[in-house]
């Protein structure tokens, strides 16, 4: 094997530095999940009373009259 030349990088430093990238991705990310998730709950809840009001209006406009007359 050939020596180390002071301006080499070695197989230490790629890990070194590779830990330390995940090390800073692991950390900015978890914020980001946490109001990913916030957002998704919110928008499900607004979908489900969206189609609630939706669902009530239609029923309102198609829904049948039946008038029921004694003779």
């Amino acid at each position: 094997m050939n020596a180390a030349r002071p301006g080499d990088i070695t197989r230490e430093d790629l890990l070194a530095r590779l830990q330390k990238v995940a090390d800073a991705i692991n950390t900015s990310s978890a914020p980001a999940r946490q109001s990913g998730f916030r957002l998704s709950v919110i928008a499900g809840v607004t979908l489900v009373i969206l189609a609630f009001f939706l669902g009530k209006r239609r029923g309102r406009l198609t829904r049948t009259f039946v008038e029921l007359r004694r003779y």
